[in-house]
């Protein structure tokens, strides 16, 4: 299971906490070159984790464009991106400010949108590479109280369908995750009351990573759209 990784250039974006900093850390442990990006991180480290890789953890605000190009040009390659970033809000539509729509496409539409093209091009020209975005099941089915959020995922999930074939001929792989409930701090982020949570139900990030991996490790598979939900169901 860690040849395939053993070595190679693995980017994950949103790397500071829950699901991004699960999968930047068991991609490391599959002996990858991790570069965790986030905003959170105020300066360069370099972290050697139980395994064979590391992680390198830089600043990087992916609703700047400018400041994405900058990063992906200092990579000497990328073999593998993880859309991992995010920001949750949970409210009826009609009650959700312009504003803050706007603040949810910028991470989850155009900041993976600005990844994924920076990546998509050193890819395409190398024949080779993965493309994995963290999606959520509120793009498939209507959850109360997450219009917005529904919209933006949404979108994103259309942006991940394009790739796919896009990218194909490139033998670039493409896989969008559909997740449920996982117990993350986006939650208190996004303003839920934390009393009416049972993250005893949830999906652990580790849970997430551990999916990343193995579609990464099935090199003879397109794994295009995978649903995983907690055993009780979306929550």
């Amino acid at each position: 299971m860690s040849e395939p990784l053993n070595g190679k250039t693995c980017v994950v974006t949103g790397a500071s906490s829950g699901i991004g900093r699960a999968v930047a850390q068991a991609l490391a442990a599959q002996g990858a070159r991790v570069v965790g990006y986030a905003r959170r991180f105020e300066q360069e480290r370099l972290l050697f984790l139980p395994g064979p890789g590391e992680v390198t953890e830089l600043a990087l605000d992916i609703t700047d464009e400018a400041q994405v190009s900058a990063r992906f040009a200092e990579l000497p390659t990328i073999d593998v991106l993880v859309n991992a970033a995010g920001l949750g809000l949970f409210a009826p539509l009609v009650e959700t400010e312009l504003e803050a729509l706007r603040a949810l496409l910028a991470v989850h539409v155009t900041g993976t949108f600005a990844c994924c093209r920076e990546a998509a091009m050193r890819m395409q020209a190398t024949l080779c590479g993965h493309i994995v975005t963290i999606g959520s099941i509120a793009s498939t089915r209507y959850l109360p109280g997450c219009g917005a959020y529904a919209v933006a995922k949404s979108a994103q999930a259309a942006m991940s369908r394009a790739l796919v074939e896009e990218l194909r001929a490139h033998q670039v792989r493409v896989t969008h995750l559909l997740l449920g409930a996982v117990d993350t701090s986006l939650w208190q982020s996004a303003g839920v009351d934390e009393a009416s949570l049972d993250r005893s139900r949830m999906l652990q990030p580790a849970d997430v990573a551990e999916v990343v991996v193995e579609a990464l490790t099935r090199p003879g598979l397109s794994l295009e759209t995978m649903t995983i939900l907690p055993p009780g169901g979306v929550l």
